[in-house]
């Protein structure tokens, strides 16, 4: 069995996590686009020093587009292990007491290379409210995105990046799978 094998030291990556989050009544997904270029992308950003990587996905969604998102758990394979706890719970719903098959674990994970520094995104599933009001003024210095909820039949057509379109798709395949 080969294996590819690559090492980074800390100074020569970035980590940064996304989201697709959407609006499911809406069948709507949240989308940036950035006012300097006019392409249109997932919203995301690096990972601050002690957070977690769900936490900056739903930090830079928040900051980006002034929505407050929550992860949603979604029916997705993931090779993530099986703590004690989530064993317990897929049992109980063996025997009847729920569902225990979602999990907000990274629905993809994409890799970048910009000037010789990888950049390595984690990418999960979150659900907002696309007619609630939006927090105004939460991008950083140099940002600027204007926030926009497109309907799911426009995303292909949208999204500048093909990976950003079929990291959208698959989002929005695991959250209408919940329904």
């Amino acid at each position: 069995m080969s294996t590819c094998r690559s090492l980074h030291f800390s100074d020569d990556f970035v980590i940064s996590c996304g989201t697709v989050t959407v609006d499911i009544p809406e069948s709507r997904v949240l989308l940036i686009r950035s006012r300097g270029t006019g392409e249109y992308y997932l919203p995301k950003g690096r990972k601050d020093i002690h957070e977690s990587l769900e936490e900056a996905a739903l930090r830079e969604t928040w900051e980006e587009t002034g929505v407050r998102a929550q992860l949603l758990p979604v029916p997705i394979t993931t090779r993530a292990t099986t703590s004690a706890a989530a064993a317990a719970a897929a049992a109980a719903a063996a025997a009847g007491a729920g569902p225990a098959s979602c999990v907000t674990e990274p629905l993809a994970v994409a890799q970048r290379v910009t000037d010789g520094v990888l950049k390595i995104i984690f990418w999960f599933v979150a659900v907002a409210e696309s007619a609630l009001a939006r927090d105004e003024g939460m991008q950083q210095e140099g940002e600027d995105f204007e926030a926009l909820w497109v309907g799911w039949d426009k995303v292909r057509t949208t999204l500048t990046f093909e990976d950003d379109w079929r990291i959208a798709e698959a989002g929005i395949m695991a959250a209408t799978a919940t329904d």
